[in-house]
């Protein structure tokens, strides 16, 4: 099979010969006196165009002739990488010559226009001479200059939408094997042995997609851990071990892990468990490797099982040998070719039934007879003949002779490269590009479009952003299955160019095509010894380095027209000062991961270079000659340990794509940051230490992606961020110093995506916000401070909206209801607003919970059939009577993928099995991974089923669980390691006593945990903050909490110190107070509310709270004996509201009131009849400016009597006075003009007490120019928490 680079040389020749039509060309032209040089080439690549498009097509063939033209081509591109080089150093001094202005000292360097025509001169001449030598060459040739074959210039096509992945596994052919497999897999080998099931067939034949097929077969369930690592051609057993590993505990091992501490930690998930493990694509054939990789897998439960997909017999025969007693292979499954009908059922375009195309059913037929049965050949030319749907064009593939093959796979690359053969010049650049990853590397997105456009791949003349064009060409590559998606993105906006989250994978065959279309145009190096042996060194242009160590000098023998350069595996890998001085046209550097402290001073050297990335290197500054890389265009420089940034780095005026998430020492940014005009993208996320964004952050106008997402440092955005007119995303999560949004905001008008998860110091949105017509996605979830929402939110056009655990939301605009295009409204853990969440949800017919009931004889059939109805939401109640179990297998829901809410629940009944019931039941209702939110209600096993144990393999989303009424449970699940949890609920769990290590696994820590609420957990006492529960400088396992919320938990202790959380609600839970502080654990958050509820008037008490002295808001209600306010709580001087309500003892407020608390603004007093006066002091407090007291007698009468003079200059005292039988009195504005309201309070003699009356007492209130809900929300929700089991 022929190929090399000549197989890309028209593709080049195309791009180069495109680059002079360009503006940028033009100014060189003028300055540097060019312009003769530039006309004559441009001219000669006009007159060659279509005898380089004949020659591209015809040196396909195998003749002489196509021979000679090979070695034309190749010539021609030669020449045009040169041209290339050479205008791109001139556009570069030009830029240098033009943007620097110290012109003095430029008009003696090597830029000065005198000394570049001197020393251009000859290059520009030499390439002349050479593009005369090509036209020369060509008229040997007279065929070359007929007219252009039609078929191959239209691009047009190949710019549609692809449509995209599923989750589905589409599987065509292979049920017969499936189910040979399945049988293997679910037999009972009597306990005896683990078994090793070989697949076997060649590349392309479906091996992956057979095994992915049976790896999520609900039949597989019975597996108590299953996991799945992609083994590639290097085998690499401490890699292949710390996969699995990954798989199943959601994180990865450090890569300095031994592997004896691998062994160990697999020995720990395995040990007496029934696994399902499959080894994909495993190349190796050595027999003392394969051993040792069964020696780790053998402390797993006798009837495991294996599945190895392989292209090689030999793996097969070497697995048999294994003398490990404990292993048994079985005969392999071998793929052979599928039939003519299924290649054509790949193939076939859609709408193919459509008469007007009934005559190329015939031809397709015949193109699929000539797949050699294979079916990622027949899937990439279904796409090609997708997009080329004429006679003519299915005939010329019909008839190529790249389909006469062998049943090899040569014979199944020439298949795919035909579908090479058909993509524009400029895809198949992109493609020939993904040589550069190692076999089975997973490919960042955003990446590999940056590096796309900084080789120039990436050209349009329809004035298209470049990055939407990339989009189009990877939907493309996904189309011809060339790529798979191995990752999906996270919710963005819709015009967003960049997709961080998105990660792509590429098959092994559609890999080796890569390497094979690549040619001599790319090197790697693996090792010590260059593994590309037939390569010229010096002809390369991308060169990949594997696996190097602290003594390779491989840098020694790059090329010097090396454009692209990687580094793999090299983290030791020592880099002198001058190791790229010989690599001056390097546009590409990829440094990650190296363990090195500064970037070479050759790297500033590299004036052509646009994609830069240093992620994770350990430099903490860069030098200023960093500007010296003007051309930059894509900078990463995530994970290191930059503290600061060169205060020129405004220079990179190219620069747009900008990744510096993760710098956890950065602490600002320089002025000159609002220089860099072209960026587009923007990544400050988890930049723990920045506190504060420059003023000039607002001249970064084209800005469309910007990412602050833990910042949390960060208290305010400058209001010069509202002039980001292009911004269409930000992301603000867990910014929770964040106090507000700027008015100004409403002038980010293309404002697509806003998230605001966890900014719980934000109280309330600006009503401009809603002048934000073009935002569709707005994620308020765990604002917990958030008391309002805009009062024109309706004018939104939202389609999603979420508020879940936004705790204190005291109501929903009403202009909310005519918000039509919402599709999703996440309300969970919002008590106050719940009524009018699910109002708001009939109103829009959005899917509501579906309710099962678990008795009934038909559950099992009613699940299986949810994957076909769009239910997000489940509820299954009245387990208890479920009595089919044989039946229950058929009940899972690993396959209703759209669930994202859960419930199960049960009602106690008294019966003597009742607790392995109920595990059974629950044990074989897995969820699916896509589940959120997990509610447990009533369950009454003492043990938890296996997939609980295992939380966060098979529930790595979830972000809310909630457990209530275990009352026979004794232990809970490890969900510390949960990644995403955010609330964390649990009531009336008796046989708690304790939350140790084991709640935190072996890896995790609550780095996402916002919400913790107990309720009645009578017999906890304590709950381990650290690995070991002591007083020492150990890490914080629940850092960043928000909300802690003990109710009748009159017992816990946090073991060493609890966690600082931003608001304290302690019920009848006094221990829970710090009793020493919070010692030397770091923490990013500080208390701000305290609430106290029915609790002893205790010095003890008292003496913990004022670890608290930070906190700004304090409630103190139904404190029994509490007669005067202690001094101890006079350390809260910055205390800006107090409310003390039914304190029935509580005679009077000290003076020293007016001297400690001088930031009180609010002041709520609430049944307290025995107070009678306010003291003297209270006048000093100048900021004080409501008043508010309900249910006082004798303190309203003489707050409006003889003591009205100490409230003179409250602009807003209220006495509110509640007749509990017929009324509600309210006086405002008393020195005007007494108000009297009434209201007849009829609800209160049906016994619904005081949630009843909270609409009747906010509309007197609101009237009378207080908002209630801001004294009545404490005790609503102190409520809510009693009754939560009613509520979910």
């Amino acid at each position: 099979m022929s190929g090399g680079a000549e197989m890309i040389a028209g593709a080049v020749v195309q791009r180069v010969a495109g680059m002079l039509g360009d503006n940028a060309w033009e100014r060189i032209q003028l300055l540097w006196n060019f312009q003769e040089d530039v006309q004559d080439m441009k001219s000669k690549m006009t007159d060659l165009k279509v005898a380089l498009s004949y020659a591209d097509k015809h040196s396909r063939e195998t003749d002489d002739d196509a021979l000679v033209l090979r070695h034309w081509l190749n010539k021609y591109k030669s020449v045009a990488y040169d041209m290339e080089d050479t205008l791109d150093e001139l556009l570069t001094n030009a830029m240098i010559w033009e943007n620097n202005p110290c012109t003095v000292k430029l008009f003696f360097s090597s830029i000065n226009p005198l000394i570049v025509r001197i020393t251009m001169s000859s290059k520009m001449r030499n390439i002349r001479m050479k593009l005369d030598k090509i036209a020369e060459d060509q008229k040997k040739f007279p065929s070359m200059q007929l007219a252009n074959p039609t078929g191959q210039d239209s691009t047009d096509k190949w710019r549609e939408t692809f449509i995209g992945h599923t989750d589905e596994i589409e599987m065509v052919g292979r049920a017969r094997e499936k189910k040979e497999i399945l049988i293997k897999v679910l037999q009972n080998d009597g306990g005896q042995e683990i078994s090793i099931i070989p697949v076997v067939g060649l590349g392309g034949m479906g091996k992956t997609t057979l095994a992915k097929a049976v790896y999520t077969d609900k039949e597989t369930h019975m597996f108590d851990v299953k996991a799945w690592v992609h083994v590639s051609m290097e085998f690499q057993l401490n890699k292949i071990v710390s996969g699995i590993i990954s798989h199943v505990e959601g994180s990865t091992p450090a890569n300095i892990a031994d592997l004896q501490y691998l062994k160990s930690q697999l020995d720990r998930i395995l040990c007496n468990k029934l696994y399902l493990i499959i080894l994909d694509d495993l190349w190796e054939e050595g027999w003392s490797k394969l051993e040792k990789l069964m020696e780790m897998l053998q402390s797993g439960k006798k009837g495991s099982k294996i599945i190895v997909t392989t292209r090689s017999e030999k793996v097969v025969n070497t697995l048999s040998t294994i003398r490990l007693s404990y292993f048994h292979t079985v005969d392999p499954i071998k793929l052979v070719g599928m039939s003519i009908d299924e290649c054509w059922f790949i193939m076939k375009p859609r709408n193919m039934e459509n008469c007007e195309f009934s005559d190329l059913v015939d031809i397709g037929k015949e193109i699929a007879h000539r797949c050699s049965g294979v079916p990622l050949v027949a899937k990439a030319l279904g796409y090609v003949m997708q997009k080329h749907r004429t006679r003519e064009e299915w005939m010329e593939i019909k008839n190529s002779n790249i389909l006469d093959t062998k049943d090899d796979e040569e014979g199944i690359l020439k298949g795919l490269l035909l579908s090479y053969y058909h993509m524009p010049p400029q895809l198949k650049l992109c493609f020939m590009y993904c040589s550069m990853f190692p076999m089975s590397h997973v490919i960042d997105h955003d990446c590999l479009i940056q590096q796309w456009i900084a080789l120039g791949f990436i050209q349009d003349t329809d004035g298209q952003p470049l990055q939407k064009v990339a989009m189009e060409y990877v939907n493309e590559l996904l189309g011809m299955s060339f790529l798979t998606i191995f990752t999906s993105p996270t919710v963005l906006a819709s015009r967003m160019l960049f997709k961080p989250t998105l990660k792509l994978h590429m098959h092994d065959m559609v890999h080796e095509l890569a390497r094979h279309v690549a040619g001599n145009e790319f090197s790697h190096t693996n090792g010590a010894e260059n593994r590309n042996t037939k390569r010229d060194n010096l002809n390369f242009h991308y060169h990949l380095l594997l696996n190097q160590n602290e003594t390779s000098s491989a840098y020694k023998s790059l090329a010097t027209k090396v454009r692209a350069l990687h580094f793999r595996g090299c983290d030791k890998m020592h880099l002198p000062k001058q190791a790229f001085s010989n690599t001056l046209c390097l546009r590409v550097l990829d440094l990650g991961g190296r363990q090195v402290s500064e970037l070479p001073s050759s790297v500033y050297k590299l004036k052509l270079l646009r994609y830069l990335d240093a992620s994770s290197l350990r430099i903490s500054s860069f030098s200023k000659s960093f500007n010296h890389l003007l051309n930059l265009q894509a900078l990463i420089l995530s994970n290191t340990y930059l503290k600061t940034l060169p205060t020129n780095i405004g220079c990179l005026q190219k620069l747009q794509y900008f990744d510096l998430s993760g710098c956890a020492n950065l602490n600002e940014l320089p002025t000159s940051f609002g220089d860099l005009s072209s960026l587009l993208f923007l990544n400050l996320a988890s930049c723990y230490e920045l506190e504060a964004l420059p003023m000039s952050f607002g001249n970064l106008n084209r800005l469309q992606f910007l990412s602050l997402s833990d910042c949390y440092k960060l208290n305010s955005l400058p209001e010069s961020c509202c002039q980001l007119h292009d911004l269409a995303h930000l992301d603000l999560s867990d910014c929770y110093n964040l106090g507000k949004l700027p008015d100004c905001i409403d002038q980010l008008s293309k404002l697509e995506y806003l998230n605001m998860t966890s900014c719980s110091k934000v109280q309330a949105l600006p009503e401009s916000l809603c002048k934000l017509t073009m935002l569709r996605h707005l994620n308020l979830s765990y604002c917990l401070r958030l008391e309002n929402l805009p009062s024109c939110i309706g004018d939104l056009q939202l389609q999603s909206l979420d508020i879940q655990g936004s705790f204190l939301l005291r109501d929903l605009p009403n202009s909310i209801f005519n918000m039509s295009t919402l599709k999703t409204v996440d309300g969970t853990f919002t008590y106050l607003v719940s009524s009018k969440v699910e109002k708001l949800r009939e109103n829009l017919k959005l899917e509501g919970c579906c309710k099962l009931d678990g008795g009934s004889t038909d559950l099992c059939s009613r699940i299986t059939e949810l994957k076909k109805t769009h239910c997000h939401e489940l509820e299954i109640q009245g387990l208890e009577d479920f009595k089919h179990l044989e039946g229950i297998e058929h009940a899972i829901l690993l396959n209703s993928l759209k669930l994202t809410k859960l419930i199960f629940s049960w009602q106690p009944k008294q019966y003597t099995n009742e607790t392995a019931h109920h595990k059974t039941v629950l044990g074989m209702l897995v969820p699916p991974r896509s589940v959120h939110h997990l509610a447990i209600k009533g369950y009454c096993g003492i043990e938890l089923p296996k997939w609980m144990l295992d939380i966060r393999s098979y529930l790595p989303h979830l972000t809310t669980i909630f457990l209530h009424g275990l009352m026979e449970c004794n232990r809970l699940p490890p969900l510390g390691c949960l990644p995403h949890l955010r609330a964390l609920l649990m009531t009336k769990m008796p046989k708690i006593k304790s939350v140790g290590p084991e709640f935190y696994g072996d890896y995790g820590s609550c780095q996402k945990l916002r919400m913790i609420i107990l309720a009645s957990m009578d017999n906890l006492e304590e709950w381990w903050t650290t690995r070991s529960s002591k007083q020492d400088n150990e890490l914080l396992l629940i850092p960043d909490l928000q909300m802690l919320w003990a109710s009748d938990c009159p017992k816990l202790k946090f073991l060493p110190y609890p966690p600082r959380s931003l608001t304290w609600f302690i019920e009848n839970s006094n221990h829970v107070l710090p009793e020493h502080g919070f010692g030397n654990l770091t923490s990013a958050t500080y208390p701000l509310h305290l609430s106290i509820e029915r609790a002893p008037n205790s010095p003890e008490m008292w003496r913990r709270a004022q670890h608290l002295s930070s906190i700004e808001s304090l409630t103190l209600m139904s404190i029994a004996g509490l007669r005067a306010l202690p001094e101890a709580i006079q350390c809260f001087t910055s205390l800006w509201r107090l409310s003390i309500l039914g304190c029935g003892e509580l005679e009077t407020l000290p003076e020293w009131l007016g001297d400690y608390f001088t930031c009180l603004e609010e002041i709520l007093i609430k049944t307290c009849p025995m107070l009678s006066s306010l003291p003297e002091s209270i006048r000093r407090l100048t900021k004080l400016k409501k008043l508010v007291i309900t249910n006082c007698p004798v303190l309203s009468e003489k707050c409006q009597g003889e003591d009205r003079h100490k409230i003179a200059h409250i602009l807003e005292p209220i006495f509110l006075l509640a007749d509990t039988v017929s009324r509600v009195l309210v006086t405002a504005n008393w020195r005007s003009k007494p108000l009297d309201f009434r209201w007849h309070l009829s609800l209160l003699k049906k016994r619904k007490g005081w949630l009843s009356c909270r609409s009747s007492l906010s509309v007197a209130a609101y009237q009378a120019g207080l908002n209630l809900d801001i004294c009545l929300s404490v005790r609503q929700v102190s409520r809510w928490v009693r009754f939560l089991a009613l509520q979910l």
